[in-house]
């Protein structure tokens, strides 16, 4: 959505907000009067209000705020007048009044600043029942959408009844077009994009995956949230094996082409107390219909052998309603009481003929020498590692001939593996190598560190004595 058209919907769905705050406050004044035994508000007026929400319904470019969270929760127009209730209560400063006024209260600002006020300034599910249309009292159950998704906060109170009412901030902000990540979540939830430079063998799997979610991608309830009292049908997904860049970009791939925005968040994050995994089970699952997001589990580092954890894992996997991807380098079994269907794919890095094409295509700009072959043979890497590398790849002495650490030998790149010689910085008095041709270095980096580990496993303990990787050193 570009910025002119997200700032008409912003317009539009304040407008349809106003409306349908228009309409609450119309059915509290006319409980007021009723309570006064004075003459109910024309039915034209009535009318009128009906119909300026009807024409902000149509003027939205999309769906409103308002009407994708009710699709999203399956709220009924009772529930839904209940949230604008205490969504006016912030939004308009005529509704503390009103909910005072309409409960046989009166209420005076001023006293209500010094904590003086003897009033009810605040709505209640009693003042819901009495006030709005189609009252049920099932509405007010926790089991109940507006209760089981917090979307609004029961005070405290002498009853149910009684108690003061608030719509939990996330979803205010939320009614009012201002969409942000719940507090809650900050530092646990990561956002993951989508990438361009996915292998053909791990795009195949995307879109397998995207498959998998797409029967129901293709409904109305585009959060995939299922309907009270059925069984979630969407499956869970399993990405296995030791490429974790690859399964991240295999699962953002296929959230972007559902339309989903995909989230990651580590497995050890996880509360391992049953009660506060169920709060923040629902919190997530929340967030996710709000914003339309699927998550990642990244259990890649857990250690298996952690019960406490793997049990917190498996639990999760039994709760979870929304779209949910577990990242492992092994598989996750869960009990054969789990309803939910689950779907594993096995993700291995590309192949031989992808890493050359990316070799190729990430270090087009160095002179290579023919020494393709050599860099494949050398390093078995991601596609994003590939990508992601080239400034710092292309300052190393790429096919050159080089002398060993240890034995002072002189190897090419296919045989210095054997020979147990590693890159040295040729900075005065770390230099070890002797470039014989092809040094294209501008200035030392700092070796990222998946490709120092790489190294490491190459020279450690080889047949002339190498124990070690030569540090590379810093320069600005």
């Amino acid at each position: 959505m570009n910025t002119i058209a997200t700032n008409n919907w912003d317009v539009a769905n304040q407008r349809y907000l106003a409306a349908a705050l228009a309409t609450v406050r119309n059915a509290l004044e006319r409980h007021i009067a009723r309570l006064r035994g004075a003459a109910e508000v024309e039915v034209e007026e009535q009318q009128t209000l009906q119909q300026s929400l009807d024409e902000s319904a149509s003027a939205m470019p999309a769906p409103s705020a308002l009407a994708k969270l009710c699709v999203a929760f399956d709220l009924s127009p009772f529930e839904r007048d209940v949230l604008l209730l205490c969504a006016g209560m912030e939004l308009d400063g005529s509704f503390a009044a009103l909910c005072a006024a309409a409960q046989g209260r009166s209420w005076d600002e001023g006293n209500g600043a010094t904590g003086r006020c003897t009033g009810t300034p605040y709505p209640t599910f009693s003042l819901a029942l009495a006030a709005l249309p189609g009252g049920h009292w099932d509405a007010l159950t926790p089991s109940a959408p507006l209760r089981h998704w917090r979307l609004i906060v029961v005070g405290t109170g002498n009853a149910l009844t009684l108690s003061p009412l608030r719509i939990d901030e996330r979803v205010l902000h939320y009614l009012a077009g201002a969409s942000h990540l719940d507090e809650r979540l900050a530092g646990i939830i990561t956002p993951l994009v989508a990438v361009d430079d996915l292998a053909p063998s791990q795009r195949v799997l995307a879109e397998r995956l995207a498959a998998a979610w797409s029967p129901l991608a293709g409904t109305s309830r585009r959060t995939f949230l299922p309907t009270r009292g059925e069984a979630h049908a969407m499956p869970i997904v399993q990405l296995c094996g030791e490429d974790v860049a690859g399964k991240h970009a295999i699962a953002a791939v296929a959230c972007d082409a559902l339309g989903l925005k995909l989230s990651s968040m580590p497995a050890d994050a996880l509360p391992t107390v049953p009660g506060e995994l169920e709060a923040l089970t629902r919190l997530w699952e929340r967030e996710a219909a709000l914003s339309e997001s699927a998550l990642l589990l990244d259990g890649d580092e857990l250690d298996r052998a952690d019960a406490v954890r793997t049990g917190a894992i498996t639990r999760l996997m039994m709760q979870m309603n929304g779209p949910l991807i577990i990242s492992g380098r092994e598989r996750y079994h869960l009990p054969q009481r789990q309803l939910r269907p689950i779907i594993t794919f096995d993700v291995r890095k590309p192949s031989v003929s992808e890493q050359r094409s990316a070799w190729q295509s990430a270090l087009s700009g160095v002179k290579l020498n023919g020494h393709v072959e050599g860099l494949v043979s050398q390093f078995n890497l991601s596609a994003s590692a590939m990508t992601t590398w080239p400034s710092a790849l292309s300052r190393w002495p790429i096919g050159m001939t080089w002398y060993c650490q240890r034995c002072k030998d002189s190897s090419s790149v296919k045989s210095r593996r054997m020979c147990g010689g590693a890159p040295r910085c040729t900075k005065p008095g770390e230099s070890v190598v002797e470039v014989r041709e092809g040094w294209v270095s501008a200035r030392c980096l700092r070796a990222q560190a998946a490709l120092v580990r790489h190294w490491r496993r190459r020279c450690w303990r080889t047949s002339c004595g190498s124990t070690s990787i030569a540090s590379i050193c810093r320069r600005s």
